[in-house]
């Protein structure tokens, strides 16, 4: 877990945005050194790279970040050059918290992000270790009715880099929240049809876990943090086996309503987020 938040920024940017920005971030635990570009040396055995987020709007010192392997937030503000190289930029610090910059740093350094906990079960990122699981439960659950053959760590990785990074959103692992066991995976990812653009929703769970409401509660944390943590509208819409019982009922569960029947052997179930 990250602890200091590193400060490069131009004089004239310690304005009335900033200083204000960082003292909520020092009364949520934050530890803040501000530093210069030109002075980048004299700090780095007053910290822990791994432990540190840069926050600059200087291309010396993200460059610096970079080589000392630290993750980097850039701020860009009119009439700036930008800074090559830094996935994430803002042009202002409104809205921005510590849940904001935390997502950042996780990016950064590969660590799966949490999204919602339930009474049985923590939904975070997909990693490397159930990428097997998660291609072979795909595979037998027609999860996007589309077959994965290819190398499942390179999926996963993949996946981590591309619809994560951009999205911020796609199929979530489902852990034992008692055991921290693998049991399945649900989410979303962004379909489109003649009528626009939808999210698809896909859930399945290993077999000895099947028939004990967790594909309901995840399913239900994952619907109110698309709506209420990132803010989506629109259809949801699931395709589920027409021999499929169980997870009809659980489309219908959460929601969901069977229709119009266009589909050999899948029934489709929808509803407004």
């Amino acid at each position: 877990m990250w602890t200091t938040l590193l400060v490069a920024v131009e004089e004239a940017a310690w304005d009335k945005e900033l200083l204000p920005f960082l003292s909520q971030m020092k009364k949520e635990g934050l530890s803040i050194i501000r530093t210069e570009s030109l002075e980048w040396n004299n700090y780095k055995k007053s910290f822990d790279p791994y432990k540190s987020l840069l926050l600059t709007d200087q291309i010396t010192a993200a460059k610096q970040a970079e080589h000392l392997k630290i993750a980097v937030l850039a701020l860009e503000r009119e009439g700036m050059d930008s800074i090559p190289h830094v996935p994430y930029v803002i042009t202002s610090l409104e809205g921005i918290g510590r849940k904001y910059l935390s997502m950042v740093y996780q990016r950064f350094h590969g660590e799966p992000i949490v999204i919602a906990k339930t009474e049985r079960l923590c939904i975070r990122e997909l990693t490397k270790d159930e990428a097997e699981l998660f291609i072979e439960l795909c595979n037998e659950a027609a999860l996007g009715t589309k077959r994965i053959n290819c190398d499942p760590t390179e999926y996963v990785e993949a996946y981590r880099r591309y619809q994560y990074g951009f999205y911020g959103y796609g199929f979530w692992a489902l852990m034992d929240k008692k055991s921290g066991e693998w049991i399945g995976t649900a989410g979303v990812e962004q379909r489109e049809n003649k009528e626009g653009q939808y999210l698809e929703l896909g859930y399945a769970v290993t077999e000895k876990k099947r028939r004990q409401g967790y594909a309901k509660e995840a399913c239900l944390a994952i619907l109110a943090y698309l709506k209420e943590e990132l803010a989506l509208e629109g259809w949801i819409r699931c395709f589920v086996p027409k021999g499929n019982l169980a997870s009809q009922r659980t489309a219908q569960s959460i929601g969901l309503l069977q229709a119009e029947d266009i589909f050999d052997k899948f029934y489709c179930y929808e509803r407004i987020l």
